[in-house]
C-alpha cells in the first residue's frame, strides 16, 4: 500500500479512537498489528517536522517556534513536501463490517479509508 505521510498523520487520532472500541478478536488483532507500523511513520514525520522547525525557526520557551518572514515560506514548503512524501507501510487494509458496535464520526471514517474498508454484510 502506497500512501502519503499526510494520510497517516491525519488518521492517527481516528485509529486511536477505533482501537479503543470493542472489536471482534480477529479485527482487534489486525488493528493491533497495524498501529505500530503506522505510528512509526507518524514518528518519522514528527522528527522531520522538528528538524524543519529548528532549521528555519527560533525556538521559544513554550516549545513553539517563531519564523522570520523570509524563512516561513521555506519552512512551509519543506513541510508540504514532507507531508506529500509517499511511503509504503507494510500493512494490509482491514475489512470492518458496519455492523460492528463502534462510534465513529463521518470525518473519522474518511480519514480511515486508506487503511480500513468498511463493508456491508
Amino acid at each position: 500500500m502506497k500512501v502519503q505521510l499526510k494520510d497517516i498523520v491525519l488518521a492517527v487520532p481516528a485509529l486511536s479512537k477505533l482501537s479503543a472500541g470493542d472489536l471482534q478478536l480477529r479485527l482487534a488483532y489486525k488493528l493491533k498489528r497495524m498501529i505500530p507500523v503506522l505510528q512509526k511513520e507518524a514518528d518519522f514525520f514528527a522528527e522531520q517536522r522538528q528538524k524543519i522547525f529548528e532549521k528555519y525557526g527560533t525556538a521559544k520557551e513554550d516549545g513553539s517556534f517563531d519564523f522570520t518572514a523570509e524563512n516561513e515560506p521555506k519552512a512551509a514548503a519543506e513541510l508540504e513536501e514532507l507531508l506529500a512524501m509517499e511511503v509504503t507501510p507494510e500493512v494490509e487494509v482491514i475489512d470492518i463490517p458496519i455492523t460492528e458496535n463502534l462510534l465513529l464520526s463521518a470525518n473519522d471514517i474518511g480519514l480511515l479509508m486508506p487503511f480500513v474498508h468498511f463493508t456491508e454484510e
